[in-house]
């Protein structure tokens, strides 16, 4: 076995964790499930990812004592003991464990504070992964569309950036995306030389692996041999406007609750997994005062990274990078006559049976995904 005090790239020691904080929609479900992936390997370099699910969810609801994500009918409440048992389990381990969920970013700092309190400063390394913030936009809108958002994108970019009266959904936003806030208080909290940024290059999709590859002294490869796991790619322009009409059509978050997580989910995964869009299909474009506004705060996010003095992995100039749209986007229907049929053909599988034991979930995504074809099809 190695030992982790000479292996890790930021000299992390026996008992410590290395926090990964998120953000939200910076490639941290491709780290998560690559960690969970490997789990049986790490022991031989020192290094845990306790638990059993991909990401540290009900960990983090414990140490920030609140409900976290959304499910149809509301999230679990948290349970105290979860996160007392991970840190002393932590502490006890002969090794670096990793603790890893988006959510702990939305800590405020008094629930920063407490958290590093339990897990001891000299005994903690924070690692926040960032990406442009214009690239943030679409992904943001696609997540809050599965949480039952019935409105289109330029809606909702023109309520996030330009609103005065912001949608809940926008205040979230923000309590997740205002990168500077994040670093600099995590900053604060356990020193600059204690918190990494990992800055996410679209355009080298290994570098997220092989950074933290570094950061755990793993051997290269380690995470990034995993990736076949992960699936979790973005939903083109006609997936995305299917997902807002069933959201329009059954009323929402709370119009979810009748049909159960179960068949949300279920739909959502069977759609995303279940299909390979054609290279032609559209994909969400962006509009180009969104994305000036964007990078207007993207630019004082770089300023803040920098003047913190946190080290940063990968160029910290790719967050501020100023992208380029269409000057025009409008949220129009999208084929309407057969999303219309496809909504229909949806909601007629979700009452024609019940999702139990028998049929499995996969037989009832076939066959929706069948009346979806037929529909579309005009049969």
């Amino acid at each position: 076995m190695t030992d982790p005090a000479s292996g890790n790239s930021v000299g992390l020691k026996r008992g410590s964790i290395l926090l990964h904080i998120g953000v939200h929609k910076t490639g941290t479900t491709a780290i998560q499930d690559a960690l969970a992936h490997a789990r049986p390997e790490l022991s031989q370099w020192n290094v845990q990812y306790p638990g059993t699910a991909q990401a540290h969810r009900k960990v983090a609801s414990s140490a920030m004592n609140r409900r976290l994500g959304w499910q149809v009918g509301g999230a679990p409440a948290p349970e105290p003991a979860v996160w007392e048992n991970f840190v002393k389990n932590a502490h006890a381990f002969q090794g670096i464990t990793v603790c890893s969920s988006e959510f702990f970013a939305e800590s405020d700092a008094d629930t920063a504070g407490q958290i590093i309190e339990r897990i001891g400063k000299e005994n903690v390394h924070v690692v926040i992964t960032l990406r442009n913030l214009g690239k943030i936009l679409p992904s943001a809108w696609q997540q809050i569309l599965k949480s039952g958002y019935e409105f289109g994108y330029v809606h909702w970019l023109t309520n996030v950036l330009g609103g005065t009266d912001l949608e809940p959904k926008s205040q979230v936003f923000w309590t997740r995306h205002r990168h500077d806030e994040v670093v600099t208080r995590w900053a604060k909290l356990v020193g600059s030389d204690r918190v990494t940024v990992v800055v996410v290059d679209d355009s080298n999709r290994d570098g997220i692996y092989h950074d933290f590859e570094n950061l755990l002294g793993l051997p290269k490869d380690a995470l990034l041999k995993q990736r076949k796991h992960t699936m979790n790619r973005s939903m083109t322009t006609a997936e995305s406007e299917l997902l807002r009409r069933l959201n329009e059509v059954v009323g929402g978050s709370k119009g979810w609750q009748t049909y159960g997580n179960a068949v949300h989910d279920g739909l959502i995964k069977g759609m995303i997994e279940g299909r390979t869009p054609d290279a032609n299909e559209p994909k969400l474009q962006t509009p180009q005062w969104a994305l000036d506004v964007a990078a207007r705060y993207a630019e004082t996010y770089v300023a803040a990274i920098k003047a913190s003095g946190v080290n940063v992995t990968g160029d910290v100039e790719l967050l501020g990078a100023h992208l380029k749209g269409p000057a025009v986007v409008n949220d129009i229907a999208v084929n309407a006559i057969a999303l219309d049929a496809a909504v229909a053909a949806i909601l007629g599988a979700i009452g024609d049976g019940s999702v139990g034991t028998s049929p499995t979930m996969t037989t009832l995504f076939k066959q929706k995904a069948g009346k979806l074809r037929r529909s579309l099809a005009g049969k």
